[in-house]
């Protein structure tokens, strides 16, 4: 094993042969996904194989793969979260990661370690703190369905209010008709009533709209880490530019859009 590790060192230091960069020799190797085994951690994040780890906590990633996976030892003694920054197709996003991937690791060659390396350097990252996973539903006419992961106060309290915002029309149905029911029956019902649901909305939130997604035909697609659900857009907009959203921040797709496979 320690030969190993030793080999993976050297292969990183040794300088690339890609003129991508225009000074190859200084070009750092990532580490990139290999492999990675049904029940990854990395699947729940949507990362593919060939995805590269180009930084983590903003910090260009420097690590061999030991000192890497030390990283998620240390992660889960903590608890807590890394920001990771991944390349993927010469788009570059980054997602909140809070256990071990599950994957095997490799190291991108030179002439993809020179792209990323390139991206990074025009890709801003501000404070951990202000970032939020964000997960993305696509169906087969592109139409993506977005949502922000992190707990919202909003769902517990107003329920209607917070499926209205998300569009669940069939569930907020439901809601209404509870409500109602349960006051007609009479008022320590609705009071009930209205407190289950509080707590069935603490506990599951987004679950629900990724159910109501999956109900409207809109599979699991993608998850990134970002500041504003303008960003979490823009990246989903840049891995399939034909992508369209209901409450657009970036624009729809123009007309002048390669018709390119999405991601």
């Amino acid at each position: 094993t320690e030969g190993m590790a030793s080999e993976f060192d050297q292969e990183r230091e040794d300088p690339g042969t890609s003129d991508v960069s225009g000074d190859a020799a200084a070009t750092k190797l990532f580490m990139t996904i290999k492999s990675m085994s049904r029940v990854a951690y990395a699947r729940n994040l949507r990362l593919r194989d060939e995805d590269i780890i180009v930084a983590i906590d903003g910090v260009l990633n420097d690590d061999d793969i030991i000192s890497f996976n030390a990283r998620f030892d240390q992660l889960l003694e903590n608890q807590e979260k890394l920001l990771l920054t991944i390349c993927r197709n010469e788009v570059i996003y980054d997602v909140l990661v809070e256990d071990k991937l599950g994957v095997e690791l490799g190291f991108a060659d030179s002439e993809a370690s020179a792209i990323a390396q390139k991206l990074f350097a025009q890709h801003h990252i501000g404070l951990k703190d202000q970032y939020q996973n964000y997960e993305a539903l696509r169906d087969v006419h592109r139409h993506v369905v977005l949502y922000n992961t992190a707990y919202s106060a909003i769902a517990t309290v107003a329920p209607p209010i917070w499926l209205l915002q998300h569009r669940a029309w069939e569930p907020l149905a439901a809601v209404i008709a509870a409500y109602a029911t349960s006051a007609v029956v009479s008022w320590w019902t609705f009071v009930a009533t209205a407190l289950l649901l509080a707590i069935y909305f603490h506990r599951i939130q987004f679950r629900i709209i990724r159910s109501y997604s999956l109900f409207t035909e809109h599979f699991f697609w993608h998850v990134c880490a970002a500041r504003t659900s303008t960003e979490a857009q823009l990246v989903c907009r840049q891995l399939d530019p034909k992508c369209h959203f209901d409450f657009s921040h970036v624009g729809p797709p123009t007309s002048t859009t390669p018709n390119q496979e999405p991601a």
